[in-house]
C-alpha cells in the first residue's frame, strides 16, 4: 500500500479544505443521533468484528502512550474508538469521539478525511491541520478495502502531537492491511455458509422433486417435492444407497452415466408407481475435473405460453395462500433489506403500507409477506383505482338481496370477509375518495363490517397491507387523503427501490429471458453486449414490469421474426424514457440522473429546497436523499445556505 509524502497531500488537502467552505477558527460539526449511528455501525459490523480481533492487541501497545484507535466509515464518521483518558477527555472537547464526521468537508486537512479523499495512508500532524483547534492531535490514517476492491471505511491512530512518531503511520498501514486480510477470512467463511445454505434452500423452495447423489451413489439431499413423489421421508433417505429410491438397475444406469454434464435418462421401469421414468441427470463437477455429485429432476411435462402479466384474479387468491413461493430476484442489497425487514414483521398483525413507484413489485412484496405470516386465510387483492366510486363500498363490505338496484338477489359478500383470517392488499390506496376512506378508518378500527342493507355488523380477522404509488403525506398536505388513515395505515412502512436505484439489473435481464423462452418453449437466447449495455443505460420508468415486456418483445423478435439465437440491440423497443411520464415522475419532478454534475446537483437541491419552501426533510424526501447526506450537502455547497436562510426569512 503506497504511502503519501505529507506536503503533497498538504497542498491538495488544504486547497479542498477552503473550497469546502471550511472555517478553521470555527467548525461546524456533524455528529450522527444514536439511531443513525447504529444504522451505519449495522452496515459495517462484518468490518468492526474483523478489525476488533487484529486491533486489540494494537490497542493494548498504545494505551500507555496516549493515543486512541478509531475506524471510520467511507462517508468519515467514527463508528468506533479505544481510549483512555486523559487523552480522550480533551479529544472529545473537538469531537474526536464516536458518531462524528472527519470528512475534509467538515473538518479541512485531518488524516482520516485526507486519507479518504487521497485513497492513500496519510500522517497529518500538529499544524498541518487546517483547523487551529485540531493543533495539538498527530494523526495516521490508512484507508481500508474490500476484497472487491471499495473504499469501506479508515483505520486512523490519534494521539498529542509530542508524542508523534514517523514509524507510527507504517504500523496502521500494517495494521489496516491486517484488517482486510482477517475481513476476507470471515467473508470467505461466511460465504461458503452462505453456499450450503443456499443450496439446502434452493432444493427446497423448487416445485420440482430435486436429488443429490454423492460420488459413491448415497442420497446427499432431497427436497420437499422429491419426498412426496417418493412418498418417503428425507431424513430416512439421506445417506442411504440411490436403490432405495430407483432399485438395483435404476440407480445404476443413473451412477453409470458417461455421457457429458447434463444427461435424459429414461429408465426402462420405475421403481414405484407414479415415479416418472424420464430423468434429467446434471454431474456437479470439481475443479480438476471430477464428479462431486449428481443432481436428479425428473423431465417437466411440456407446458404452453402463460397468459395474463402476472396478475391473479379473485377467483384464484383461495389457491394462491397454499401455492409454492414466486422466486424473487434480490442481491440487491436495497432489496434485501427490504424483504429482510418484510420478514420482520410478517408474523404480526402490523398494517402495512407499500410505497414505490410503478412496477416495483408491490404485489409480489405484499404476496411474500402474506406468505411468511402464517395467516391460514387467503390473499384479495382490491385494485381501489379500478373500482368505481359508486361501488367501492360494496366491494370491500358486501351487500344484502335488494340493497339497491342492480344487486344480486342473494346479496355479496365484500372483500374484508372474503379475507377472513386472511391478508386484504389494497392496491393503489391513493385512488380512494375521502368518503370511501371514512367508512374505511372505521372498519380498520372495530374490525368488524356491516354490509350494505344490513344493521348487523361482523367481525373480521383480516391483516391488512396497502400500497401506493403516491407520496400520501404530501396527499394528507393537499387534503386529498385522511390524515388519520394514512397513520392507521402505516405502522409499518415498506418502500421498494425504483430500477435505475437496483444493482441487480443482470440478474434480472437474464432471469426473465430465461423465463420467457422457457415459458415459449423454446431453447435459450443468449444477450449481446451491445443490447446489455443499451439494457444498462435505460431509466426504466415502468421499472420492473415494463423491463419484463421489454424483454418479451425482444425474445419474439430474434427468435419467431429474425430466427436469431440471441437477442441484439435491434430487437429491443426502448420508448425514450423522457416521453414517458410514470405516475412516480410526474409527482417527483427531481428525478435522478446519474450522469449529473457538481452544478446539475447543487441546481437539483436548490430547486428541491425552494420546492420545500426551506424544509430539509421535505426537501430529502423529494430528493430521495437522507437528512444527514442533505446537510452534508448544504456545506459542502455554501450557495445553498444562502438560498435556504433567503426562504426561510
Amino acid at each position: 500500500m503506497e504511502i503519501l509524502e505529507s506536503p503533497q497531500v498538504l497542498t491538495a488537502s488544504h486547497q479542498r479544505s477552503r473550497q469546502f467552505g471550511v472555517d478553521p477558527d470555527h467548525v461546524v460539526n456533524d455528529i450522527l443521533s444514536g439511531g443513525e449511528l447504529r444504522d451505519r455501525q449495522s452496515r459495517l459490523r462484518p468490518l468492526l468484528s474483523a478489525a476488533e480481533t487484529v486491533l486489540k492487541p494494537l490497542w493494548k501497545f498504545l494505551e500507555k502512550r496516549s493515543f486512541m484507535v478509531l475506524l471510520s466509515d467511507a462517508d468519515g464518521y467514527i463508528l468506533s474508538s479505544w481510549g483512555k483518558s486523559p487523552f480522550t477527555e480533551r479529544a472529545k472537547m473537538v469531537q474526536l469521539s464516536t458518531g462524528a464526521n472527519w470528512h475534509e468537508r467538515v473538518k479541512g486537512t485531518n488524516a482520516i478525511g485526507t486519507a479518504l479523499m487521497e485513497r492513500k495512508p496519510v500522517s497529518i500532524v500538529g499544524s498541518q491541520h487546517f483547523c487551529y483547534e485540531n493543533h495539538f492531535l498527530t494523526c495516521y490514517a490508512a484507508p481500508l478495502y474490500t476484497s472487491t476492491g471499495e473504499l469501506i471505511g479508515v483505520l486512523d491512530i490519534s494521539g498529542e502531537v509530542h508524542a508523534h512518531h514517523p514509524h507510527t503511520l507504517g504500523m496502521v498501514t500494517a495494521a489496516a492491511m491486517a484488517c482486510q486480510s482477517r475481513l476476507l477470512l470471515e467473508e470467505s467463511r461466511r460465504e461458503l455458509t452462505l453456499a450450503l445454505h443456499a443450496a439446502d434452500a434452493i432444493m427446497q423452495t423448487c416445485a420440482q422433486p430435486l436429488l443429490s447423489v454423492d460420488g459413491e451413489g448415497k442420497i446427499k439431499r432431497m427436497n420437499q417435492a422429491a419426498e412426496a413423489l417418493f412418498h418417503v421421508q428425507a431424513s430416512r433417505c439421506v445417506g442411504q444407497p440411490l436403490e432405495m429410491l430407483f432399485g438395483k438397475h435404476g440407480a445404476a444406469s443413473i451412477l453409470s452415466l458417461k455421457n457429458g454434464d447434463i444427461t435424459e435418462l429414461r429408465l426402462e421401469e420405475s421403481a414405484r408407481s407414479g415415479v416418472p421414468d424420464t430423468w434429467i441427470v446434471r454431474a456437479v463437477k470439481d475443479e480438476r475435473k471430477h464428479p462431486f455429485c449428481t443432481i436428479l429432476s425428473p423431465m417437466p411435462a411440456p407446458s404452453g405460453p402463460s397468459a395474463g402479466d402476472g396478475r391473479t384474479s379473485d377467483a384464484d387468491n383461495k389457491d394462491e395462500a397454499r401455492s409454492a413461493p414466486q422466486r424473487i430476484i434480490a442481491s440487491c442489497p436495497k432489496v434485501k433489506q427490504v424483504f429482510a425487514l418484510l420478514r420482520h414483521i410478517a408474523k404480526s398483525n402490523a398494517t402495512v403500507l407499500i410505497r414505490g413507484e410503478t412496477g416495483t413489485g408491490k404485489e409480489i412484496a405484499a404476496r411474500e409477506l402474506h406468505r411468511q405470516s402464517g395467516r391460514k386465510g387467503p390473499f384479495v387483492v382490491v385494485n381501489c383505482g379500478a373500482i368505481p366510486e359508486s361501488l367501492i363500498e360494496s366491494e370491500l363490505f358486501g351487500y344484502e338481496k335488494g340493497a339497491f338496484t342492480g344487486a344480486q338477489q342473494k346479496g355479496q359478500m365484500g372483500k374484508f370477509e372474503a379475507a377472513n383470517q386472511g391478508t386484504l392488499f389494497l392496491d393503489e390506496i391513493g385512488e380512494l375518495p375521502l368518503a370511501s376512506q371514512a367508512v374505511l378508518l372505521r372498519v380498520l378500527e372495530e374490525k368488524r363490517v356491516t354490509r350494505i342493507g344490513s344493521h348487523v355488523s361482523k367481525p373480521v380477522d383480516v391483516r391488512i397491507v396497502a400500497a401506493t404509488n403516491r407520496d400520501l403525506y404530501q396527499e394528507v398536505v393537499q387534503k386529498r387523503f385522511r390524515a388519520d388513515l394514512y397513520f392507521r395505515l402505516n405502522e409499518m412502512e415498506i418502500v421498494l427501490p425504483p430500477l435505475r436505484e437496483r444493482t441487480d439489473l443482470d440478474e434480472l435481464i437474464r432471469h426473465f429471458l430465461h423465463e420467457i423462452t422457457a415459458e415459449l418453449n423454446i431453447p435459450p437466447l443468449s444477450i449481446a453486449p451491445e443490447a446489455m449495455h443499451l439494457l444498462r443505460q435505460y431509466q426504466w420508468p415502468g421499472n420492473i414490469r415494463q423491463l419484463r415486456h421489454v424483454i418479451r418483445q425482444a425474445v419474439f423478435r430474434a427468435r419467431f421474426v429474425k430466427g436469431k439465437d440471441a437477442v441484439g440491440p435491434g430487437d429491443l423497443q426502448l420508448p425514450d424514457d423522457e416521453l414517458i411520464e410514470s405516475d412516480s415522475i410526474r409527482e417527483n419532478p427531481l428525478p435522478e440522473n446519474p450522469g449529473r454534475t457538481s452544478a446539475d446537483e447543487e441546481s437539483r437541491i436548490a430547486l428541491a429546497l425552494r420546492e420545500a419552501g426551506g424544509n430539509v426533510s421535505q426537501a430529502a424526501r423529494l430528493l430521495k436523499m437522507g437528512r444527514t447526506t442533505l446537510y452534508r450537502k448544504l456545506k459542502q455547497y455554501p450557495r445553498l445556505a444562502v438560498i435556504r436562510k433567503e426562504i426561510n426569512e
